[in-house]
């Protein structure tokens, strides 16, 4: 009785091992802790490591494993969208940001450009300007000075350079009328010398009958004889009908 006793007692762990070798779930505590559940991420993670190692290791009747392991899935599951929501948050953000940037970046290269375009027509318009000073003031050229015109009648009160460029225009306004002047002088000499007599002799002749007639049909409102300046308006003196 003893004896057999005995071996009862040696069979007991092997009949042990064999039950634990057959793939069947020993109450490991398992799944008292998943029914505690868990409180972040990493242990959710852990938690659902272990019920995919009890699946992997389960050779038969492993329902129960594979349930543990779906509610273990479960449990990581919020924290698992909320960790991607908060990244697909911050992608935003950080792509909101390099939009704002770049957006800053561009707005600031495009007003660098619309101030160089700027800088370089005011040039331009300096140099324009400056060439037709040159132009009105010493030479009289009427397109220039009427370009000066144009400037002073839209420069601001507080432009420094629009009392040189009233200078300039005085200067070829001066110009022109010398220039006028003189063109008139030169056509009234003119109409002297073709009413002088022949022999270049200046001396005035009377007009007949105390008339000078004048190119465009009228007469001589001050002269009654030839002389310089006689119908120096009226074209000229010509032979009387």
């Amino acid at each position: 009785m003893t004896r057999l006793a005995v071996a009862w007692l040696l069979l007991v762990p092997l009949l042990a091992a064999c039950h634990r070798g057959d793939g069947a779930l020993q109450d490991d505590g398992f799944r008292r802790r998943l029914a505690r559940g868990c409180g972040s991420e990493p242990d959710c993670l852990v938690l659902e490591l272990e019920a995919q190692a009890r699946v992997d290791r389960c050779a038969s009747t492993c329902e129960e494993a594979e349930a543990d392991l779906r509610a273990s899935r479960s449990l990581v599951a919020p924290y698992r969208q909320q960790r991607e929501a908060r990244q697909a948050q911050i992608a935003a953000q950080r792509q909101a940001l390099e939009a704002a940037e770049a957006e800053r970046r561009r707005a600031e290269l495009e007003a660098a450009e619309e101030a160089r375009r700027q800088d370089e027509a005011a040039h331009a318009a300096s140099l324009e300007l400056a060439v037709a000073e040159l132009a009105c003031a010493q030479q009289g050229d009427a397109a220039a000075c009427d370009a000066l015109l144009r400037y002073l009648a839209r420069a601001d009160p507080r432009d420094e350079r629009a009392a040189q460029v009233r200078a300039s225009h005085e200067k070829g306004q001066q110009l022109i009328a010398e220039r006028g002047a003189a063109r008139e002088r030169s056509r009234e000499a003119a109409e002297t010398r073709t009413a002088a007599p022949p022999g270049g002799r200046s001396r005035p002749r009377p007009a007949p009958e105390g008339r000078v007639c004048c190119c465009d049909g009228t007469l001589s409102p001050t002269c009654t004889y030839v002389k310089r300046g006689c119908c120096s308006h009226h074209g000229g003196v010509c032979a009387c009908p």
